[in-house]
């Protein structure tokens, strides 16, 4: 008999039949109940793109070649090592990240096949970059997505080089202040080369130390509205090569550098502690080859109306780069990130456990045996049963993921930091 007829002479055994085929397709269900259910709970510091699919941001603010791009591709770089026996492993997201990190991975190689560069051979960044990352467990709908943005560094002082697209600024400024961690890379070799007054006076010029003040002031302002929610501040000196021993470097200068680098930002450091108390913030000074070191022939030439450092490194044999210090910044960042989506998951698990109890006080809830018959007849009886079943069903994954990332979390505190990390 077709439908519309049979319908017609009895719509209630229609509706029977429709809710009843239903039972057959969970899939089914489970897309209209996901939808009815209106999604699933997230909390502050990412971007959701979908259900499971949550965005960490990653700020990274610095001048023009000071090692921002070269901090992040350190990072990707070493990950497999870092993380090697862990449930977890960190991997490129897309192809444009992809890509991106290779470039720099060639320049880098490059530089140290030629056996010693200048400080300004590798090209600094022409355009803000988004680099895309995940850290990836092999369970599906378990993972912590990363979006680091790197930019043009000439941006933060536009006055002084090309113009910088208001809009893109915009977006960068926006993306940092909702950023959950925030980078300040520092060229230790600006920083320790400075010896005499009249450097001394250009290092904060060159450092673009009040406009990385803002650029904190503005992060720590949006992160200490939203005390529940983890904040990270990580200061990395880069091309520390020369100034530690322990990865083979031929002097110790690593006490000076840190008392230089912590007096140097110390008001940034003092404007994040006042506008965001719960932030982390760690000194993790960073070798970004590793097998290079000053030449001694650093010297201070003319630029405009003050001076610019110009430095050579020389390569030391056997010439493998040997990047140190990533571990500990890698590390800090997974910790921290787990952490916020530990705390999520958590949520989620309680918005569930919620859900499922209200179901099933609904469905015990007494009836009239003439109520209990109609809600019967017009499915109504059926749907509440699918929905305590979804329910349950969604609530076990949840707790399946919470006790995932609880692992991980025990994982990443099983590493301990090394020492020259440093809490400020």
């Amino acid at each position: 008999m077709p439908t519309a007829i049979l319908e017609r002479a009895c719509p209630c055994a229609v509706r029977r039949a429709m809710l009843t085929s239903c039972r057959f397709q969970p899939h089914e269900w489970d897309r209209r109940l996901e939808t009815l259910f209106g999604g699933i709970m997230t909390t502050g510091g990412f971007q959701q793109q979908s259900q499971e699919q949550l965005w960490f941001g990653i700020g990274v603010v610095g001048p023009s070649r000071v090692g921002k791009t070269s901090l992040i591709v350190s990072l990707i770089e070493d990950a497999p090592r870092i993380l090697a026996g862990k449930t977890a492993v960190l991997r490129v997201h897309d192809q444009h990240t992809a890509g991106a990190v290779d470039r720099r991975l060639n320049e880098l190689r490059g530089a140290v096949r030629a056996g010693s560069f200048r400080k300004q051979a590798l090209r600094s960044t022409e355009r803000m970059t988004y680099y895309k990352l995940a850290l990836e467990t092999g369970i599906a709908g378990i993972a912590v997505y990363l979006n680091v943005l790197d930019f043009p560094g000439g941006w933060l002082s536009p006055e002084q080089n090309s113009p910088r697209p208001e809009d893109k600024w915009q977006e960068c400024r926006e993306f940092i202040s909702r950023s959950t961690v925030l980078l300040v890379p520092v060229d230790s070799t600006v920083v320790m080369s400075a010896t005499d007054p009249e450097h001394e006076r250009m290092v904060p010029e060159l450092l673009k130390i009040a406009q990385v003040e803002q650029v904190a002031e503005s992060w720590a302002t949006v992160r200490g509205a939203e005390p529940e929610n983890r904040a990270l501040l990580l200061l990395v000196p880069m091309k520390c090569e020369s100034y530690f021993h322990d990865n083979g470097g031929s002097k110790d200068e690593s006490g000076h550098l840190f008392k230089k680098v912590e007096k140097i930002y110390g008001r940034a450091l003092d404007v994040v502690r006042a506008n965001a108390p719960h932030a982390q913030i760690l000194y993790c000074p960073l070798d970004t080859l590793g097998c290079v070191e000053l030449t001694g022939a650093e010297s201070w030439v003319p630029d405009g109306d003050g001076l610019q450092l110009s430095a050579e490194f020389a390569v030391r044999p056997p010439g493998e780069i040997s990047v140190k210090g990533a571990e500990e910044i890698l590390i800090a960042v997974c910790q921290n990130l787990a952490a916020v989506r530990h705390a999520g998951q958590q949520e989620k698990t309680r918005e569930w456990e919620r859900r499922r109890d209200e179901i099933a006080e609904e469905r015990s809830r007494p009836l009239t045996f003439r109520q209990r018959w109609r809600s019967v007849i017009s499915g109504e009886r059926l749907e509440i049963i699918e929905r305590g079943r979804f329910a349950t069903r969604q609530l076990g994954r949840a707790r399946h993921q919470e006790a995932y990332f609880e692992q991980l979390l025990e994982d990443l505190a099983l590493r301990p930091m090394g020492p020259r990390i440093r809490e400020l």
